[in-house]
């Protein structure tokens, strides 16, 4: 069965005060999260900032994998920098 992960991404007040006063801050974080990805062999399906949501990012995967397996994917996705990430939550689409 194929899936699409959704992964929303809360940073930290800190890390929002750091992105605002230079956006390489976040960018570099999507960059390193689009790494991640690659290194878990699932196609990333979309790299972005989510609109109406208190969410400042979202990381999509297209992937067969379950969701234990994806749950590794976002633990590296938390390990980029443990100062980033306040939560992220996950929404699954079934294909």
């Amino acid at each position: 069965m194929r899936y699409v992960y959704l992964w929303y991404v809360k940073i930290t007040h800190a890390a929002m005060k750091r992105h605002l006063a230079d956006n390489s801050y976040g960018d570099n974080w999507l960059a390193k999260a689009k790494e991640v990805v690659k290194e878990h062999g699932m196609k990333l399906a979309i790299l972005g900032s989510p609109f109406g949501t208190v969410e400042q990012f979202v990381v999509g995967v297209e992937t067969d994998v379950s969701l234990d397996e994806f749950g590794k994917v976002t633990s590296d996705l938390y390990h980029i920098d443990p100062e980033f990430v306040e939560y992220g939550k996950t929404m699954i689409i079934r294909q």
